[in-house]
Order: structure tokens, then sequence, then C-alpha cells
């Protein structure tokens, strides 16, 4: 009788590690599915990232003071002096963003949510420094009282239209 019970013991210790196996194979099973899915969207991914960073270098080797959605370059404002024909019909964030690239492009970095996350999504910007006044050319510092000077005059013509 006991040896009938320790039998019927260790059957039912075998079945039982049995269904454990099949639940662990199957719950391996379920795992690497998962995995094979999340690779397969981070390849996804990867492929995206790279057909938007083919299309923003493409936009780029089109012009060097173009525009490109909420995107800009004018990587010839530190040696080209700037006039008044070069500002006109440009928008105040536009005007924003072309007086700060001068800043960008020497490594500033900025304190503005809106003007850091602009230059961060920007290839070349590599922030530095806080402090870049010193290594301006005599040329961007004109550009940049231009650009303000005009950026001025945008803001009151606004102002005065609002009214």
């Amino acid at each position: 009788m006991k040896k009938l019970l320790a039998v019927t013991i260790l059957i039912l210790l075998a079945i039982s590690a049995c269904k454990d196996n099949k639940s662990s194979d199957e719950q391996s099973r379920k795992e690497l599915e998962l995995r094979e899915k999340e690779l397969d969207l981070k390849q996804k991914e990867l492929e995206l990232r790279e057909r938007e960073l083919d299309k923003q270098n493409s936009e780029k080797a089109d012009g060097n003071m173009s525009s490109s959605g909420d995107e800009f370059s004018y990587p010839d404002l530190s040696s080209v002096r700037l006039s008044n024909a070069d500002l006109e019909n440009r928008d105040p964030w536009e005007l924003r963003i072309m007086r700060n690239e001068i800043f960008a492009r020497h490594g500033y970095i900025f304190k503005l949510p809106e003007l850091r996350d602009y230059f961060m999504r920007q290839s070349w910007y590599v922030p530095r420094s806080e402090d870049v006044t010193n290594s301006l050319s005599p040329v961007e510092k004109e550009n940049i009282e231009l650009i303000k000077r005009y950026e001025e005059y945008i803001g009151s013509k606004y102002r005065n239209f609002a009214r």
C-alpha cells in the first residue's frame, strides 16, 4: 500500500512536471514571438529615421539659405554681409532663427526652450558654451545688429497692424 501510494505520488509529480514544462515552453514561445515583433518594429523605426535623414540632407543640399518646413539654414551669415533686401519678406520666426543661428554655429547653449529645441534638431549644432560673444567675427556682429533692427521694425509693424 505504501509502495502504491509512493508510486502514485511519483506519477502525479511527473505529470505535474510535464504540465509545467508545457506551460514553460508555451511561455518561452510567446516571449520569443514578442521579441521578434519588437525587433521588427525597431527595424521599421530605423528605416523611417533613415528616410527622414536622407530627405533632410537632400533638402539642405538644395541651397544654403533655404527653408524646408520649420527648418532653415544660413551657414553664410558668418562670411556674407546681409542687406535689407536679404531680410525682406521674412517672418519674425525666420528672422529670429537667422540671428540665433550665428550664435548656434559657435556652439552657444540656448536657455530658451524653443531655440534650444530647434537647434538641437539641426545635425550641425554642437552646444559647447554659454558665452560665444568673443568668438563672433565683425561680419557676424554686423549681421546680428541688422537682423535685430529688422526684427524690431517687423515687430512694430505687426503691433501697429493689430490695433
